[in-house]
């Protein structure tokens, strides 16, 4: 797995970045503390997680704090802290679990959003104090503002981030589900006051293209505009949440089942699909290695963020960093459904 560098930032790290977002919930400690250790035994070392994650797994048993606890737990045990650039949010988590979910622990999910901590600086500031104690460490390497809380004044949220980088608790911001407007006015903002600016942007991004009226609620997907505005302003690096679509690229049935599927499927999906099967097949790697390694090979350049349930299904995803791609086979990937 290569090295490389964070932006502009002069920090490095790994090539692809492995979220943990079921870590200590779904996927039990013994498989999530394998799955971080053959990540690093194969080169990498940027780990993403969040204040939030998951709690909406289960039936009202997991509050938030399972995937930061279990980070914390493996660092401590490995005592590898120094060897890991650690990335945790702010911004989605909930007040009250139990207030969204009924007796049989089905979430309400028309009340989710109001039942969200607004990200005012009071509580930056204690959620930054709480994932500092669950991940058992006394800084972050990249703290991200996890949602655009449009009701608190981004100048209120980027001060306290600039505090925050000042303390050493944080060393670098990010910003995540952002539209593009917003993140340059929050940057902008940044910049006028000498304050720490946003220096990364996660979205989901993947092969197949939402169609045009898709609506993903809090979710904001890569589009023309924010790849535009990379391009430019390459101080900003993109890292690609949820490339695989929960899976979807193998099987027509999964893709079928998926709950957003509606939001992709049409001729533009079925097109995407046929390109990259047949590319697939000629390089015998599987749908999902390709979809990753294109990732790794577009422009504007991306960090893909990779999972897995189970250590197999990590250990296949991670093959992709060794699927080489011409520039006439990214450019065939590009070009199908256009």
């Amino acid at each position: 797995m290569k090295t490389i560098q964070l932006a502009r930032t002069g920090q490095q790290v790994s090539e692809v970045c492995l979220g943990t977002m079921l870590m200590g919930s779904t996927i039990d400690e013994a498989t999530s503390f394998a799955m971080l250790d053959r990540f690093l035994e194969l080169g990498g070392r940027f780990l993403d997680t969040a204040n939030c994650y998951a709690w909406w797994m289960g039936r009202g048993e997991f509050v938030g704090d399972e995937s930061e606890e279990l980070l914390g737990r493996w660092m401590r045990s490995r005592g590898n802290r120094h060897q890991v650039f650690l990335a945790t949010k702010v911004g989605a988590r909930l007040r009250n679990v139990a207030a969204i979910r009924d007796a049989g622990g089905d979430v309400f999910w028309d009340r989710v959003d109001d039942e969200r901590e607004r990200q005012t600086a009071e509580t930056i500031r204690q959620a930054v104090e709480d994932s500092l104690r669950r991940l058992q460490t006394d800084y972050i390497d990249l703290y991200y503002s996890h949602l655009d809380d449009r009701e608190t004044p981004l100048e209120e949220r980027l001060r306290v981030f600039g505090d925050l980088v000042a303390a050493g608790k944080v060393r670098l911001l990010g910003a995540s589900n952002y539209r593009t407007w917003r993140l340059e006015r929050a940057r902008q903002i940044s910049a006028a006051n000498g304050w720490p600016q946003f220096v990364t942007i996660q979205q989901q991004s993947s092969y197949l293209r939402p169609r045009p009226d898709a609506d993903f609620g809090t979710a904001v997907n890569l589009d023309a505009e924010l790849a535009d505005y990379l391009g430019a302003n390459p101080e900003v690096a993109l890292l690609a949440y949820s490339p695989l679509l929960k899976g979807i690229y193998e099987d027509e049935a999964k893709r079928n089942a998926y709950y957003n599927w509606s939001k992709f499927q049409g001729p533009d999906a079925t097109a995407r699909l046929a390109t990259l099967s047949a590319l697939a097949a000629e390089l015998d790697v599987t749908n999902s290695q390709l979809v990753l390694a294109w990732l790794l090979h577009r422009r504007p350049a991306t960090i893909p963020m990779i999972t897995g349930s189970t250590l197999a299904q990590l250990v296949h995803n991670l093959a992709a960093v060794e699927i080489s791609l011409t520039p006439e086979q990214v450019a065939r990937l590009d070009a199908a459904g256009a």
